[in-house]
């Protein structure tokens, strides 16, 4: 068995009474983070790690703060609860990606952003945050006809990756409004989101599909979303 994290939502820097405090953005809301929570987070930014992987991440990143280190998979714990992280676990990598991914919303990403939010932990954890010199644009590379296809279908409106493989199966193009989604993909009486993961897991586009995200996703072209 394998399991994949990734992170859900992206940072914002907000001044407060003079003092920067960092806060995780998940569907408009923020949510409060503390730096080894961050730690963890920020590992996980357009990045896919394994438990073993990620534990390191943390424990390397930890290793420069002096005082008791916070236990892994107590913070781990509480940013699943949270929702701030997603996992999946499988018995083969494209099982545990898809059930890490199936649910999850995938939505544009347009604003340049560190190179590694980590270098923002790293000010944290200093004591100093200055942004001058930290910002960098995001990787620029050629997108394959997949790619292009599911980043104009979520400029649209933000869809699940089940959804997205249900687009590819109905050769669905237009999801612009409420009710195009509902009748594109939604068309069968009592279908849900739930039963959508359900029954695109054995989709030929499936893996295309998975494929296409993931790379958008490492790109930092996308971000991901979950409901609370």
């Amino acid at each position: 068995m394998i399991t994949f994290y990734a992170a859900v939502g992206c940072y914002r820097v907000k001044n407060e009474n003079g003092k920067k405090s960092v806060y995780i953005q998940k569907l408009g809301k923020l949510h409060p983070i503390s730096i080894p929570e961050f730690a963890i987070w920020s590992s996980l930014l357009w990045e896919v790690m394994t438990y073993d992987e990620l534990k390191a991440a943390y424990q390397e990143i930890m290793g420069q703060q002096t005082g008791p280190v916070p236990d892994f998979d107590q913070l781990l714990l509480l940013l699943s609860k949270r929702k701030l992280i997603l996992s999946g676990l499988g018995y083969t990598g494209v099982d545990a990606l898809y059930r890490m991914l199936a649910d999850a919303f995938v939505v544009p990403y347009r604003v340049s952003a560190p190179r590694k939010a980590w270098c923002l932990l790293r000010l944290l954890m200093s004591g100093k945050l200055q942004m001058s010199g930290v910002a960098a644009a995001a990787r620029k590379r050629r997108l394959t006809d997949k790619e292009q296809r599911v980043l104009q279908l979520i400029e649209q409106t933000p869809l699940s990756t089940a959804e997205l493989v249900r687009c590819f199966d109905c050769d669905i193009q237009d999801v612009s409004t409420p009710e195009k989604v509902i009748a594109g993909i939604y068309s069968d009486q009592g279908s849900t989101q739930k039963c959508i993961a359900n029954e695109e897991v054995h989709s030929p586009n499936t893996n295309v599909v998975l494929e296409a995200v993931s790379n958008l996703y490492l790109g930092r072209q996308v971000i991901l979303e979950i409901p609370c």
